[in-house]
């Protein structure tokens, strides 16, 4: 195998070999490090590192390219690596990149998802919580920001959604189908009980009135 062309990626910081017609990406370090030149011939030691170094490359791209669409947590990134078959060692090393530069983290995130979701789209704390727990998100760092979350807040997303559903409707029937919504949507049974008790006690003196 021999070296072809040596060619210097500004964009990426890499240096592109291309050896038997195909490129491959390298750190300046490894480079530096084997001490390659065109027309150089490759033991297999070599290239096994250069095909290695090229892999972590890939998915550090690949990584970063899915980062710059939306932030992802370490377990979204790893399942992205190896649904593109990348290698264990790979997804560690790309991991492990991502980490050091702060690109990834895990807090950052989940204190983010929560302040999004409850104040924008006004989601239960335990509907959050189940959905940042399908992320593999520890539960100790999900409910440290979901405590900061009040009862008063809580049940403010609560009567949002419950005053929407009942559209001024306060039958017994309609008062049920407001509790299931809630339910369905993750409140606890003591917010949807207060909610709803007072929805309908309102409803009822607007009735009348």
């Amino acid at each position: 195998m021999i070296i072809e062309a040596i060619d210097y990626s500004d964009k990426y910081n890499l240096v592109i070999l291309t050896i038997s017609g195909e490129d491959f990406s390298i750190s300046y370090d490894l480079y530096n490090d084997l001490h390659l030149n065109i027309d150089d011939k490759m033991d297999f030691d070599t290239y096994k590192k250069i095909l290695e170094d090229d892999e972590i490359n890939r998915a550090k791209n690949l990584a970063l390219r899915k980062i710059s669409y939306a932030q992802k947590t370490s377990f979204e990134v790893k399942k992205i690596l190896k649904d593109n078959d990348y290698s264990a060692n790979t997804i560690e090393k790309t991991i492990e990149f991502l980490n050091e530069y702060r690109i990834l983290n895990d807090e950052l995130y989940v204190k983010s998802y929560v302040a999004d979701k409850h104040n924008l789209s006004r989601w239960s704390k335990n509907k959050i919580f189940y959905s940042l727990k399908s992320k593999n998100i520890n539960e100790e760092l999900i409910n440290k920001y979901l405590d900061q979350i009040s009862n008063k807040e809580e049940y403010e997303n609560a009567y949002y959604f419950a005053l929407k559903k009942a559209r001024n409707n306060f039958s017994m029937e309609n008062k049920q189908k407001v509790y299931r919504y809630l339910a369905g949507k993750g409140f606890d049974f003591d917010i949807i009980s207060i909610v709803v008790g007072d929805l309908f006690k309102w409803l009822m003196v607007m009735y009348i009135c």
